[in-house]
């Protein structure tokens, strides 16, 4: 199968009615958290899990919450000079898995794309700079290609913090309509 587009995908949130019982991804812990947790943590509002189907399979799953983010981690150069407090609001990527049958069909960049759909729309009615993210080891590298950048903070032992400056991605997107896109892409 190739590269699936947006619109190969539906987006839901998870509710009591979703069957994820089938949903497998590369990490147990991932799977354990969807099939475990994250519906009644929805439900507690600890968190938003949201399911992406393709031809009504779930192929993909994330999970967000709001965060904030140190000024000091991150990096001078994404800094806003008039912001006089020591925390930008943020956007946590808290968890985000694909089905392990749907390898290199794009799906982690589709469901980044949705978090930035929902962050935009987030950021009209509450502040929201900075996305963040505890990436896997193992994929630090993807988060990277995609204009994550290290934070200027000590990593855990199972996890590495990133950040992306969503408003200048926005602001570069906006000065370059689908350039910024299509290189993300």
């Amino acid at each position: 199968m190739s590269k699936l587009s947006y619109f190969d995908l539906v987006f839901k949130s998870l509710d009591a009615s979703c069957d994820v019982s089938t949903f497998h991804s590369t990490e147990q812990e991932l799977d354990d958290f969807l099939k475990e947790d994250a519906l009644n943590n929805q439900m507690n509002r600890l968190s938003a899990t949201f399911l992406a189907y393709w031809n009504d399979k779930v192929v993909g799953y994330f999970t967000l919450i709001n965060d904030s983010i140190v000024a000091e981690a991150v990096s001078e150069s994404d800094r806003e000079p008039t912001w006089a407090y020591r925390k930008y609001p943020a956007i946590k990527i808290a968890r985000m898995a694909r089905h392990r049958d749907f390898d290199n069909n794009g799906i982690g960049t589709l469901m980044l794309l949705r978090i930035f759909v929902i962050t935009l729309h987030v950021s009209q009615f509450t502040g929201c700079r900075i996305i963040t993210v505890d990436s896997k080891t193992g994929a630090v590298e993807w988060y990277r290609k995609k204009g994550f950048n290290l934070a200027q903070m000590r990593p855990r032992d199972d996890s590495v913090p990133l950040y992306m400056d969503f408003h200048r991605f926005v602001s570069q997107e906006e000065m370059h309509p689908l350039k910024t896109l299509g290189d993300f892409l």
